[in-house]
Order: structure tokens, then C-alpha cells, then sequence
């Protein structure tokens, strides 16, 4: 899954660099950065990466919706993915290969528990209760994973987590 990431980065008094990066990881995100400020390695800038939560994104449209304090979006159009905001004069281009330019990414639903709060990422709190009480009934790692199409490794990390044999 993508996330997105501010990044900005100075060189003494100077801004090189700062704006939004879509990646998958935070070295995706860092690689970016030396390609687009057109350097091999980053020693004596100032920089900073930091990974914006997906649901304080949420949040915050949610916010911007109810309230109808919507203003739009204007502008060129340009590489959905990266979006710069005061970029070097000789910054080379994010190279994004033909696979990712244009592609819409299907947006997986946010696992949430029955009482509606964020559950485990994945699988839901729901499901972790029905596999307990499966494994109560038969005290078995491999059934109860092969039960609920999870693997053996996930079912025993959650019981020794959560005590199940106390």
C-alpha cells in the first residue's frame, strides 16, 4: 500500500526541496529525493521525511467536507503521485514508470471492528474472536489457521499476545 510522505529538505539558509511523495516506503521516498535534487548522497543538507497517516488524511477531509470549507483544486496537470512545491531549477524529473502513470489504485477498506474503532490491520477484531473460540473448541493451532485461512505463525503470535491458554 502507498503512503504518502512530506519531504523537505534545506542546505543552510536555502529550501532545496520540499513537497508530498506517494511510495511505498520510506526509502522509495529518500531515493526520490536524491534523483530529484540531482545528488548521489544527502551529507550536509538538512532533511526530513515524514510519513502522513492515512487516517488523519481521513480526518481532516472529513472535517473539511462537514464544515463545506471545500475549495478547489487548481493547476496543471501533472504526476498524480508527486506534487512539488519549490522545486530546484535543474531538479530532474520523478521517473515513474508507465504502469504507475495513470493507473488508478484500488483503495482497500479500513478493517474496522462491530463497535466501529479501527481493528487489527487485515483481519478485524471480529474475526480474531470467532478464531479464539474456534481454537477453545479444539486446541489447535493448525486447524483453527486453516479454519480462517490464516497462517499457523499469525494464530500463534495472537495467542501468546492475548493469553490464550491462561
Amino acid at each position: 500500500m502507498d503512503k504518502l510522505y512530506w519531504i523537505a529538505c534545506d542546505d543552510k539558509d536555502t529550501n532545496v526541496f520540499e513537497g508530498r511523495y506517494q511510495g511505498r516506503t520510506r526509502g522509495e521516498a529518500l531515493k526520490f529525493l536524491k534523483e530529484t535534487i540531482g545528488r548521489k548522497s544527502l551529507n550536509g543538507l538538512v532533511f526530513t521525511i515524514t510519513e502522513i497517516p492515512v487516517p488523519l488524511i481521513r480526518e481532516i477531509v472529513a472535517e473539511i467536507l462537514a464544515t463545506g470549507n471545500v475549495v478547489p483544486l487548481t493547476g496543471s496537470e501533472s504526476d498524480p503521485r508527486v506534487e512539488h512545491h519549490a522545486p530546484p531549477a535543474d531538479a530532474a524529473e520523478a521517473k515513474v514508470t508507465p504502469s504507475e502513470a495513470g493507473q488508478p489504485t484500488k483503495a482497500k477498506p479500513t478493517p474496522v471492528a462491530s463497535d466501529g474503532r479501527p481493528g487489527n490491520p487485515g483481519f478485524g477484531d471480529d474475526l480474531w474472536a470467532q478464531a479464539r473460540a474456534y481454537w477453545e473448541d479444539c486446541r489447535c493451532i493448525r486447524k483453527t489457521a486453516e479454519k480462517f485461512g490464516l497462517s499457523q505463525n499469525s494464530v500463534k503470535t495472537r495467542a501468546r499476545r492475548e493469553g490464550w491458554r491462561k
